[in-house]
């Protein structure tokens, strides 16, 4: 016999998404995407040559910190990415975000955001994931744009004025 009933009705969901959308095209218009190693992608001629330039760096968590140790990640690839983001704190046209949990990089003059995780597997018992999501932190360098951190962390660009700055 079939279905023998009309599709319910989903109200407006959906409605808002071409206009989110069209407003993330938008937000990102300007952005470009590096892939592959991290020291590779951050030289000049693919960062500050093409102006004032956002890097975000999320390394592997120190070996201590996981129970899996990533094979294709150095055991000191943490330390590395914050030795380069401290040498490079200074340069007025590179605006660094670095995460890592509370206590595991000592930045000096950064400014550090606390922030807890919402999800993933290890929120959903009660061992080391779940104490772990409240020590998430991100570190921004002093060149970073303070737009009165907490909030949205990328909620608009800059004015035109600073976006040489």
């Amino acid at each position: 016999m079939g279905i023998n009933r009309k599709l319910p009705h989903l109200g407006d969901a959906g409605r808002g998404v071409l206009a989110w959308m069209l407003d993330l095209a938008d937000r990102l218009r300007r952005v470009r995407v590096a892939c592959g190693e991290w020291d590779r992608v951050l030289g000049e001629s693919v960062t500050v040559k093409h102006g004032t330039t956002g890097v975000f760096l999320d390394p592997p968590y120190s070996s201590d910190e996981h129970a899996i140790e990533y094979a294709s990640a150095p055991a000191d690839v943490g330390e590395a990415v914050r030795v380069w983001a401290i040498a490079n704190e200074g340069n007025h046209k590179l605006r660094i975000a670095l995460c890592g949990y509370a206590g595991e990089h000592e930045m000096p003059g950064w400014t550090e955001l606390s922030w807890k995780a919402r999800g993933g597997y290890g929120s959903q018992g009660d061992g080391r994931g779940r104490d772990n999501s409240e020590r998430e932190r991100i570190w921004f360098s002093p060149s970073c744009l303070s737009r009165n951190l907490p909030g949205p962390l990328f909620a608009q660009d800059p004015a035109p004025d600073e976006a040489g700055a």
